[in-house]
């Protein structure tokens, strides 16, 4: 049956196991932009919070409560420190709609700041930070049960070892651009942060 009419599947399944080898083989098999990505020896690809257990997963937002085929089914990341970019090709499911068939402006809020702070953050010798501004303009629909590209890029010229400017944009699959955004992340003085790592 058709998930716009049934119940997404709940994490965990044998429904959603069964969704998520799907979403995966289109990933692999169906995406020109991954095959792109893939073939440029400057990017370095990984899955989101590829250093973290599965229990401090479980924990955070997108890749526990947000997670499975109804939701953040995958978060793929490709990094280019030499241009200071990142771009993560994320399945947005259905369970993250705000009306039908569209994808709740929050919740893009959330993967796109997780996204800019991915590009900041590796930047920052202390390998942590906090965002402390973001704007985004939203300019087109994002619609659930498909792939999207977040796009992100620090200004080097503006940045420092604490405080970074970043951009960035959702583009859909043919590339239209959706949403952009612009953010300011920092590393806090006057107390200590968890290191997040290069690659969350």
């Amino acid at each position: 049956m058709d998930e716009k009419v049934s119940a997404p599947a709940v994490p965990g399944t044998v429904e959603d196991a069964a969704k998520l080898e799907e979403i995966n083989h289109v990933f692999e098999h169906g995406l020109p932009i991954v095959q792109e990505l893939r073939n440029n020896p400057d990017y370095v690809e990984s899955n989101a919070y590829e250093g973290f257990s599965e229990e401090d997963k479980a924990h955070r937002l997108t890749s526990g409560p947000l997670r499975g085929s109804r939701g953040l089914a995958l978060q793929r990341v490709f990094y280019n420190d030499k241009e200071k970019k990142v771009i993560s090709v994320v399945y947005l499911g259905s369970g993250l709609e705000g009306w039908p068939t569209v994808v709740h402006g929050g919740a893009l809020a959330t993967v796109l700041d997780e996204n800019l702070g991915r590009a900041a953050i590796r930047q920052f010798p202390a390998r942590t930070g906090v965002t402390a501004n973001l704007e985004i303009n939203y300019r087109a629909p994002v619609y659930s049960g498909n792939f999207y590209t977040f796009h992100s890029q620090v200004d080097p010229e503006r940045s420092t070892e604490r405080k970074a400017y970043v951009t960035g944009e959702i583009r859909d699959p043919v590339g239209r651009v959706c949403a952009q955004a612009s953010a300011i992340f920092v590393v806090p003085k006057g107390f200590r942060l968890r290191e997040i790592g290069e690659r969350f």
